[in-house]
């Protein structure tokens, strides 16, 4: 009972199951003809990609701008969102003639057709044909359909020299094309998808004070050259779009600099008049109350125009810009409220004013390196958005109080009128009239102030912009190589190889090497035993096949092979390991059919024979027992006509052709063999085998047939599970192994059957039980 607690296995079974690199390895090898070909797989069509793609080139120019401050920072900033939209890509598509291509395949660029082109935003697409005469004559044809129409000729060297239009495209021929008479074709392509080429093809950085433009193209002779021309028109377009805005708002300053200096010399005259007429004066306490008045006025005169500048900026907000990104217009609006003279005494504003600058300079540099969707992008585009919501709400309950001041300043106005009412009526007019041209002097000089700034603005930012880099010719496609692509097609095969291997062995819960054992069952290896091969046998049924290999008995010739040693290293580790102790009566089971059971019960007894053991080999499979057929011996009697006392055992004791090994069969089939195998008459059995014999090895039938093997086993001195490799399930050994628990078992260890830890060159094809 002692030898029993110590060998019991409950506690062992239970632990945590490491990662087996091991496993993962050996399953990388097994596969490796399937990592292969999956390799091959994904090499393929990468490799197709690869051969068939057209390298695609980048070409940059990098444009350098003067830093601007407050008002013109926020100009600048519209007219780089204006920059991007269609319009602006119509026109730069417009200038450069980009609708009219080449469809020649001898002349493949326009440059060799053209020296310059242009279009109109409507320009006729269509086939077109060149035809130059050896008289020296040019005629230009529209193709329409199967007919061509003359729409335009001239001398050759008058459509050299000069633009000609037609179709809505302009152009001038190629110098080189008058040496000879030819015909040449050329396309224009709808208007909108040279638009769709720059805006989708030109990429604009704008750095603190450069902007970096990109395009991406095919044909890296023509790339640079039209990036190139772009930044030129980039540049004019710029400036086309400051002196616009300077116009406009200084013919605004100069429409209310002349309205405001007529209305001056208007309260100027009306002062002369009063004054040759009334030649008076004003006490001191009607003075405070005309400045007071005046006061008054040139507040009401600002606020409503403060509020109404205000208004029209939150109400811009909700309106839809359909040539402006949405998000760029909204920066630009908050910018302009943050900017207004209303807030420059604001220290709030001013706060969230510096904060907005800080996070949009950051937000500049990050872009520089990283794309949108990083995610310190994206957390600072939040804040900005944040900052930007508290620059609206402040704006929004600013308007409020310009009303509610407005009202008060209103309020205060009225009185003062009032007071003044209580003077003589001479006096209250002078004092209206010095006030209506003190008002009109301001915003005079205010005015003519803003116009002179506005002109010497212009004069100096003239040259803010120009090319810093110009483009040069790319010399490599920025496109990985075919070379690249292979690899990364043989990569994913190989990761995508790996990746199914792992994950069927991480679903393999087989036994398939000793190691498996120790880790997820916990019990000892008693012998692991190679993979057999059994030649010379030829194509039988199924229940041929196995009479045919049971007689193949591995162990009976003294030979030295490999299986014969494993079965060798089998018994001295039974026989003489100090954890079993003495082993008199041996149980051999298995967990399912064919893993070897009975083939393995039989090539133990021989090598226990083989030592001078009086072995005896019991076949104790009452159900389906084969050792008769393994040992070319009768069936009955066997072990059943023993135990139901119609034989003795001197008649089921069947000598063997090898020393020293004897044999008792299954015998005949009965019903009840569970019951027979418990009863008193299998004790006396063992008593009186125990005394004739030196080890007795029993056959029993697997675990997940009958309990006969745990009926058995309990009077067994050992039991021992016979498992196959590659077979035998780790998980339903556990199960079964529970019965085990609860009954006084002596569960020595596992034997593994078909291991290939030999590494022999032969293989092993039919096991059976």
């Amino acid at each position: 009972m002692e030898e029993f607690e110590t060998n019991q296995h409950t506690e062992e079974n239970i632990g945590v199951v490491g990662f087996d690199f091991a496993k993962y390895l050996r399953g990388l090898w097994k596969r490796k003809w399937l990592i292969l070909a999956l390799i091959i797989i994904f090499a393929i069509p990468f490799y197709q990609k690869a051969k068939n793609e057209v390298p695609i080139f980048e070409a940059r120019v990098i444009l350098a701008t003067k830093e601007l401050k407050d008002q013109e920072q926020l100009l600048n900033e519209s007219r780089r969102v204006e920059m991007r939209s269609r319009t602006f890509a119509s026109r730069v598509a417009a200038q450069m003639g980009l609708a009219v291509v080449s469809g020649d395949s001898i002349f493949t660029r326009w440059d060799q057709i053209f020296s310059e082109r242009h279009t109109s935003e409507e320009p006729v697409p269509g086939a077109y044909k060149i035809v130059i005469n050896p008289s020296g004559n040019y005629y230009l044809y529209y193709k329409d359909g199967l007919t061509n129409s003359l729409i335009d000729s001239a001398l050759v060297w008058d459509a050299v020299e000069s633009l000609r239009s037609v179709n809505g495209f302009s152009f001038r021929l190629n110098p080189e094309l008058v040496q000879k008479a030819q015909t040449i074709n050329f396309k224009v392509v709808n208007f909108l998808k040279a638009v769709n080429e720059i805006k989708n093809g030109l990429t604009a950085r704008p750095g603190g004070s450069w902007i970096v433009l990109s395009m991406q193209g095919t044909d890296p002779d023509m790339l640079y050259k039209n990036l190139n021309q772009i930044a030129e028109i980039y540049i004019q377009e710029t400036l086309k779009l400051k002196f616009r805005d300077s116009n406009n708002y200084r013919d605004m300053l100069q429409k209310q600099l002349d309205a405001a200096e007529n209305r001056l010399n208007s309260h100027e005259k009306e002062l002369r008049a009063f004054n040759a007429k009334y030649p008076t004066s004003l006490e001191v306490e009607k003075l405070g109350l005309v400045d007071k008045l005046k006061d008054l006025d040139a507040a009401l005169e600002r606020l409503p125009r403060e509020r109404n500048q205000l208004s029209d900026l939150l109400d811009q907000l909700d309106k839809d810009q359909n040539m402006v990104e949405p998000k760029q217009y909204r920066s630009i609006i908050v910018k302009e409220l943050a900017n207004l003279p209303v807030f420059a005494n604001e220290p709030t504003l001013k706060m969230l004013k510096e904060t907005l600058t800080f996070q949009e300079k950051k937000y500049l540099n990050l872009l520089q390196t990283y794309s949108e969707e990083y995610p310190a992008l994206k957390d600072l585009d939040s804040q900005i958005n944040d900052t930007q919501e508290k620059i609206i709400s402040f704006a929004s309950k600013y308007r409020n109080t310009l009303v509610e001041r407005e009202t008060e300043y209103r309020r205060q106005l009225d009185e003062t009128e009032t007071q003044l009412k209580t003077f003589p009526e001479e006096d209250f007019k002078y004092a209206e009239l010095m006030r209506n041209k003190e008002i009109s002097e301001k915003l005079y000089t205010y005015l003519y102030t803003e116009l002179q700034k506005s002109e010497l603005s212009d004069a100096a930012q003239s040259d803010g912009i120009r090319i810093l880099d110009p483009a040069i010719r790319p010399n490599s496609p920025i496109n990985s190589s075919p070379k690249i692509k292979v690899f990364l097609g043989v990569l994913l095969g190989l990761l995508c190889g790996i990746f199914i291997s792992i994950v069927i062995d991480l679903f393999d819960k087989k036994i398939r090497i000793p190691e498996d054992i120790e880790r997820h069952l916990k019990l000892p290896v008693l012998g692991a035993i190679p993979i057999i091969d059994f030649k010379n046998i030829p194509e039988f049924h199924d229940f041929e096949k196995v009479k045919q290999i049971d007689r193949q008995l591995v162990t009976h010739d003294y030979s030295p092979t490999q299986i014969g040693e494993a079965y060798r290293a089998l018994r001295t580790h039974l026989m003489f390991s100090k954890k079993t102790g003495r082993i008199h009566t041996l149980l051999l089971t298995s967990i399912s059919p064919e893993e070897g059971k009975s083939f393995t019960a039989s090539n133990l007894a021989i090598i226990l024979a083989q030592q001078k053991t009086n072995t005896l080999l019991v076949d104790a499979d009452l159900r389906r027992g084969v050792l008769h057929n393994t040992f070319s011996m009768s069936k009955d009697p066997g072990i059943t006509n023993y135990l139901v006392n119609k034989s003795t055992l001197a008649d089921v004791v069947q000598p063997t052709h090898i020393p020293n090994l004897s044999i008792i069969s299954c015998g005949s089939m009965i019903p009840n063999p569970s019951e027979l195998l418990g009863s008193l008459q299998m004790r006396r059995f063992l008593e009186e085998t125990r005394r004739k014999f030196d080890v007795i090895v029993f056959d029993a039938p697997p675990l997940e047939a009958a309990t006969d093997s745990v009926v058995l086993g309990t009077q067994m001195d050992a039991v021992a599970i016979v498992a196959r490799a590659g077979k035998t399930n780790y998980k339903v050994v556990k199960e079964k192994l529970e019965i085990f628990d609860t009954v006084p078992v002596n569960l020595i260890g596992m034997i593994l059957n078909g291991s290939k830890t030999t590494m022999l060159k032969n293989s092993y094809s039919y096991y059976h039980y």
